[in-house]
């Protein structure tokens, strides 16, 4: 077969990003190739680009990938050329101490397609079949967001809201939005968002927050005024540790925390252990996701969660940079989700 060769945008170095021609990849025993239609860019692009999460360059990032398969390896049982698809980027070796309990995002040996494996930030990328999900009956578009939504069922796992819960998210750029949507498909009767742009805020309230609010000085006041209980659950999805800090005082008691952002490794917070104890408060975290993506694809199927409107910018390999740059500065632009696509030029 000969050695022919793609365009791919690499990050070759902290900060910097390069279009360059890449042999394409061919699949090996079990593997699938994908010929990637969409790449969502995500938080962890930037913190990779950044030099975070150990990072090794060059790298071909991007796990936020829809797309059809096109070429086969030996042993592939279930799949065939022309099947559209979405990809959980995660690969588990399935021996070690975490993945025999399951947990298989935790896994000794891990690895990701766009984290530590090349990834769709390229026209082709190689699979394991075991990762990769038919997605019919969705857009393509559609199904690039099975990867973070399927971080959303994951969080809905750990944190089992009960029917009829209140919650409070902050936070309604992309991920936040889908975390809203998430609890309110997982039994929640309301949701309440915060965030400081109103375009975000208009967004929250056509996918079904119940109420919205800028951050001011008198916030807690008004949202004690309405829920003079607090909120069953309270969830952030900003990294921001400032946030993470405040959750607890808009917690009802035997309510529930969800840390959900991404922070750098590097921050701390204050918690009150006492008022953990005093208000019997639980607070979870929740990793990536953990075989949750065929939850995610139903909830797409099923119309409980809407995508089509995140969706602000599509843009080539040769936009990659530009969409960090958009990740890096929410507000600009109004960007929510940006896909890559990889067979455009621009």
């Amino acid at each position: 077969m000969s050695a022919l060769t793609m365009p791919a945008a690499v990050i070759i170095a902290r900060g910097k990003v390069e279009v360059q021609e890449v042999f394409e990849p061919h699949p090996g025993f079990g593997e699938v190739r994908i010929r990637v239609h969409a790449t969502g860019v995500c938080g962890t692009d930037l913190h990779l680009l950044e030099g975070h999460f150990g990072a090794k360059f060059p790298l071909i990032a991007g796990h936020e990938i829809s797309g059809v398969v096109d070429e086969l390896g030996a042993g592939v049982l279930e799949l065939k050329e022309g099947d559209q698809v979405a990809i959980d980027p995660n690969l588990s070796c399935g021996q070690c101490h975490y993945c025999q309990r399951n947990l298989f995002q935790h896994c000794v040996h891990h690895e990701a397609l766009g984290v530590t494996l090349p990834g769709g930030f390229s026209r082709y990328v190689i699979a394991p079949a075991r990762n990769v999900y038919q997605a019919q009956g969705l857009t393509l578009d559609q199904a690039a967001f099975a990867e973070p939504l399927g971080c959303v069922a994951w969080g809905m796992r750990r944190l089992k809201p009960e029917s009829g819960s209140t919650a409070l998210v902050f936070g309604a750029g992309a991920i936040g939005l889908l975390l809203m949507q998430g609890l309110l498909a997982s039994g929640c009767s309301s949701v309440t968002v915060i965030d400081p742009v109103e375009s975000r805020l208009e967004l929250a309230r056509a996918l079904g927050a119940a109420q919205t609010f800028a951050p001011h000085p008198e916030l807690f006041q008004e949202l004690c005024d309405l829920h003079p209980y607090g909120f069953d659950i309270t969830a952030e999805a900003t990294g921001i540790p400032e946030v993470v800090e405040s959750l607890a005082k808009y917690t009802a008691v035997a309510g529930k925390i969800l840390v959900f952002g991404v922070a750098e490794e590097s921050i701390r917070v204050q918690i009150s252990p006492y008022e953990l104890f005093r208000r019997d408060l639980t607070m979870l975290g929740s990793f990536a996701l953990n075989s949750s993506v065929p939850l995610a694809l139903e909830w797409l199927r099923t119309g409980r969660v809407r995508v089509e409107d995140l969706i602000t910018h599509r843009l080539g390999l040769g936009g990659v940079e530009q969409a960090l740059n958009l990740k890096a500065n929410p507000g600009m632009a109004g960007a929510q989700k940006v896909l890559i696509q990889p067979w455009e030029t621009v």
